[in-house]
Parts: C-alpha cells; structure tokens; sequence
C-alpha cells in the first residue's frame, strides 16, 4: 500500500471531486437541454456521405447552415455567431439575421441558435459577408447497420431533424423523423 500523507489524500479527493462535478455539469446541461429545450423539426438537406473510421452515423445539413449567411462584418473563422431563424414553411427554417452577441428576438415564432463560423465567402463591397455555420448538429450517431439507410433517406429528402433550442442558443438533435414518424429518438441518459 502507498504511504501518503493526509495533505495528499485531500488533494486526491479534491481533484475527484472537481472532475466529478465537471462531469455531472457536462451530462446535467445536455440532459436540460433535450427535456426542457424548444422543440423545432428541420428539413436536412444531403451531405457528402460517411467516415468508415467514426461508425454508424448520418452527416445532416440544413439551410440555415449553410454558406448563405449574412454575418456582421469582420466575422472571421472560428468566431462565435448567434443566428436567428424563422420557420418559412413546415420544417424549413430560413436566417433572418446574424450577430456576434445572443439577443432575444421579438417575435416569439423565431428562434435562435449558437453555432462556429466555419468559413466566411468573399462578398461584393456594400454586402454583408456570408458564412458556413457549424451548430453541432451536423452528424448523427444511430445503430449499427442502420447509417447507409437513413443517408440514402436523407438524399432523398424524407427525413428531418427534430432539435431541441435552449434559451441561450444551444442545439442539440432530439430525434430523427422519417415521412413525420420519429425513428431514432436520442435518450436522456
């Protein structure tokens, strides 16, 4: 047995217990999130298909991801944005603006989600520039077996995602729907 001094003991327990609380912290928000987040179905729009070396998962895309954001100038990769969405149509959600700080928009039919610029496009002079924004929801771990299926769904258009909104601009794929049936719900725990 290793002979350690009190002094150590505490600080072993202290460092478990710090990594412990830091753990149940990252599980408690994610689990907030999907039980207590708004709840909006998205249509996904096909993706380049999977990674053989990461398993079974489907790659998601969505209109309000993609390179047609209007971001503040001087936007550059890596930055944090705050989009503002607006459902157009059943499950098609379009940006209505984008800004550097969370602000809650007026009209309680529109939502907003944190995500990462990914690349900012060149723009003509007197336009705001356009990003790809990355919001963390663009892949998707299902069953084994189960991932060539559902990206052949995507392709053709049948599956949407339902997403779970937090106050402060989170996001996280609550469940996958095929033709308005959910088939792969994400758990709690």
């Amino acid at each position: 047995m290793i002979n350690l001094s009190p002094r150590s003991w505490i600080a072993i327990a202290l460092v478990a217990l710090v990594q412990t609380v830091a753990l149940a912290t990252m599980v408690y928000g994610r689990v907030t999130l999907l039980r207590d987040g708004r709840e909006i179905v998205a249509e996904v729009i096909p993706v380049d298909p999977r990674d053989i070396f990461r398993g079974d998962y489907v790659i998601l895309g969505y209109n309000f991801g993609r390179g047609e954001v209007p971001v503040p100038v001087g936007t550059v990769t890596g930055d944090k944005v705050y989009v503002t969405i607006k459902e157009a149509a059943p499950q098609q959600w379009e940006v209505v603006s984008a800004s550097s700080t969370l602000t809650k928009p007026a009209d309680p039919a529109q939502v907003v989600l944190k995500g990462i610029v990914n690349y900012v496009g060149a723009t003509p002079e007197n336009e705001l520039p356009k990003a790809s924004i990355r919001y963390g929801i663009e892949n998707y771990f299902v069953p084994e077996g189960t991932g060539l299926d559902l990206e052949k769904q995507v392709r053709e258009k049948k599956i949407a995602a339902v997403l779970a909104v937090g106050q402060s601009g989170d996001v996280a794929i609550k469940a996958l729907m095929v033709d308005g049936k959910r088939v792969s719900q994400e758990p709690l725990l």
